[in-house]
């Protein structure tokens, strides 16, 4: 029924729902700061397209592909639509927490304050939780952080899908104490040494600076004769042995490719 509405980024995220996911329950619904719903709607359009075209090379008949950019951005928020279906219970953005994963309720902190920003850690439960959680309460005890409760902790048997608030704030506290002394680049040199599920939350500078994307030349350099200068783009998502995944030129201006 929207399909001939005029949108942009904010109104496509709030009409989907995602907005309403996102941010602190006690402010204003947020949207993710890059536009992000064109990138998923033309993903669902080029899917749509190849299919066609390989149609056309099959039968001779083409087709018209029509994507829903506010049905495409339902898969942005993974599971949470489903909560209705199963449960009829409907999700509630819960900022820096994370909810869904107990039966009882229970919320889990994501996003921790370090000594230099924030860090994505979450508490898991199974074998990935088992030795993350065992990982990092050694780490802490290395630094006589660990209460004994955490180092007795039995994280084989930890069931996330039943454990209660009150058990997640007492693990939560001592955990926000020790990552409140804890820089962004050594914790990332902890969790890799230990093979622990985590990852500093990086700004844009620390991410254009990533040893990662510069050891895989992921930056490229695009003339913009218009402006007669250069201007460094983010490059291809992957590196291919049979040929090149980049970008090679800018996006065209207005009518220089039709007019």
């Amino acid at each position: 029924p929207y399909s001939r509405f005029r949108a942009s980024d904010i109104e496509i995220m709030a009409m989907s729902g995602c907005m309403s996911l996102t941010g602190d329950p006690e402010r204003a619904p947020l949207r993710i700061t890059f536009p992000q719903s064109y990138q998923w709607t033309a993903s669902y359009a080029s899917v749509g397209t190849l299919v066609a075209h390989l149609h056309r090379q099959r039968t001779g008949e083409g087709q018209q592909v029509d994507v829903s950019a506010q049905a495409c951005m339902l898969w942005a928020f993974s599971h949470a639509h489903t909560f209705w279906d199963l449960n009829r219970h409907l999700e509630k953005r819960a900022g820096s927490f994370m909810t869904g994963r107990s039966i009882t309720g229970a919320k889990m902190r994501v996003f921790w304050p370090c000594k230099d920003g924030y860090l994505n850690f979450i508490i898991y439960g199974g074998e990935a939780g088992r030795k993350t959680n065992q990982a990092l309460v050694e780490w802490m005890d290395s630094r006589g952080m660990a209460p004994e409760f955490l180092k007795k902790k039995e994280w084989k048997s930890f069931n996330i899908a039943a454990v209660t608030q009150e058990e997640i704030n007492r693990m939560e506290e001592p955990i926000s104490r020790f990552f409140q002394d804890v820089a962004k680049k050594e914790f990332f040199e902890e969790v890799i040494k230990r093979e622990m599920l985590g990852y500093p939350v990086a700004s844009v500078e620390e991410i254009f600076q990533d040893p990662q994307l510069e050891f895989r030349k992921f930056w490229q350099s695009i003339d913009h004769p218009e402006l007669a200068t250069s201007i460094l783009y983010p490059g291809g998502f992957a590196k291919f042995s049979e040929g090149p995944c980049k970008i090679w030129r800018r996006a065209p201006l207005i009518g220089e490719h039709n007019e």
